[in-house]
């Protein structure tokens, strides 16, 4: 059995090793690119806290000259996490479910001060700011990178699994591909984005390695292996 991976670099870090290990033939092909914009980040220079929804939106930042020390930081994920670690940020807020709500709902709990940034790409979704402002925030946004989709290669057979990790992603999914393999949606809004193609597909529970895992072996009637 194949499964295409499409999700972005560095999202369920050994995730492919594993359904290797469950001899699962795996390809690598993502749908959408990102591409850095010649953005201002100057209306950020005053806020105290950084919230990042994706590892696209710490690269933009950090190619723009965006300075991370002295800030808190708060991250959708575990992947969007390192890579700010390893640009020497202090990450003081990840979001449990890895989506902007739960990283709108994280941030709340903490009920901190000061103004929001919000670096994000040119298609992200407002309910991270309308949350925020809801509760009485200033938010101030930049648009610091393009979601750009990328072509399913011609000579590509269509697998048998699939692996869609975003809304994006679901919109860049050609329409014979969504038809013929089995679709994962990881969360909900990408299973939103796929109702709303009318393109049927099995839920991932959570955004991790081991829910992927279980997904597919109740698909295959395994056990999943530890």
């Amino acid at each position: 059995m194949r499964i295409a991976l499409t999700q972005s670099e560095g999202r369920l870090a050994g995730l492919q090793e594993r359904l290797e290990a469950m001899g699962l033939e795996v390809v690598r092909q993502p749908l959408i690119q990102t591409r850095t914009l010649q953005a201002d980040l100057k209306p950020l220079a005053d806020c105290r806290w950084w919230l990042f929804t994706s590892v696209a939106a710490v690269r933009a930042v950090l190619e723009l000259g965006g300075c991370l020390k002295g800030r808190a930081l708060g991250a959708v994920g575990q992947a969007t996490r390192q890579v700010l670690e390893e640009a020497g940020g202090k990450v003081e807020l990840v979001a449990p479910e890895e989506t902007a709500e739960s990283l709108a709902e994280a941030f709340l709990a903490l009920r901190p001060f000061g103004y929001v940034g919000l670096p994000q790409g040119n298609r992200a979704r407002p309910v991270l700011a309308q949350r925020l402002r809801e509760a009485g925030y200033v938010v101030k946004s930049a648009v610091v990178y393009q979601t750009q989709p990328l072509p399913w290669p011609p000579e590509l057979p269509v697998p048998e699994l699939l692996l869609l990790a975003s809304p994006s992603g679901v919109e860049a999914l050609p329409e014979t591909v969504g038809r013929q393999a089995h679709l994962l949606a990881l969360g909900p809004t990408t299973a939103m984005a796929l109702s709303e193609r009318g393109l049927p597909y099995t839920l991932v529970p959570g955004p991790s390695v081991e829910a992927v895992l279980e997904t597919i072996a109740r698909i295959r009637g395994e056990r999943c292996p530890a």
